[in-house]
């Protein structure tokens, strides 16, 4: 495996995290923010996200945005994008959702772009993870780079609890 995984260095943006969580439920965080020279700043999502939530949840996932749908704004980038990136919030890495959510991320993503399944799980791929406390309080943060993959390995040995093989690649 050949993902880089890091652990305690991601922080999520400000206003980001959901004001309340549901154990099972994954949340897809902002990734991005308004411009810096105005007034107020603002956390955007990726217009790569849009339809992430209402896929996976046809898909049976529980996955919600983290913010409410009357305050979310997207941002539209219209240059080729080297790394796609997906920013989540959950209670557990153990989450019988964490894992179908970034497989909806790259089929979506796929599908988009007209690639076979290979091509789109040998691109570049950035996941990170918040890790939260019923309080929606960040207990840990993990990012996974790498091939899809290659990332989505490392994130199934992490939701198993399987940190042994990760210490390799696992920096703190």
């Amino acid at each position: 495996m050949s993902a880089r995984v890091t652990r305690g260095i991601w922080i999520p943006l400000a206003g980001a995290l959901p004001a309340q969580v549901e154990a099972e439920t994954v949340y897809v965080l902002p990734t991005r923010t308004s411009a810096e020279d105005t007034d107020e700043r603002f956390p955007l999502y990726t217009d790569n996200v849009r339809y992430l939530p209402k896929v996976a949840r046809a898909g049976g996932a529980a996955v919600e945005f983290s913010t409410p749908a009357n305050s979310r704004r997207y941002l539209q980038e219209f240059s080729a994008v080297e790394v796609w990136a997906l920013a989540v919030a959950v209670v557990s890495l153990a989450s019988d959702w964490l894992i179908p959510t970034i497989q909806h991320f790259i089929e979506i993503r796929r599908q988009s772009q007209g690639w076979t399944t290979s091509e789109a799980e040998a691109l570049p791929l950035k996941v990170s993870i918040a890790k939260l406390d019923m309080n929606a309080g960040i207990s840990e943060t993990y990012e996974l780079e790498g091939s899809g993959a290659d990332v989505m390995d490392a994130l199934n040995l992490l939701s198993k609890g399987d940190q042994r093989r990760l210490t390799d690649d696992l920096e703190e």
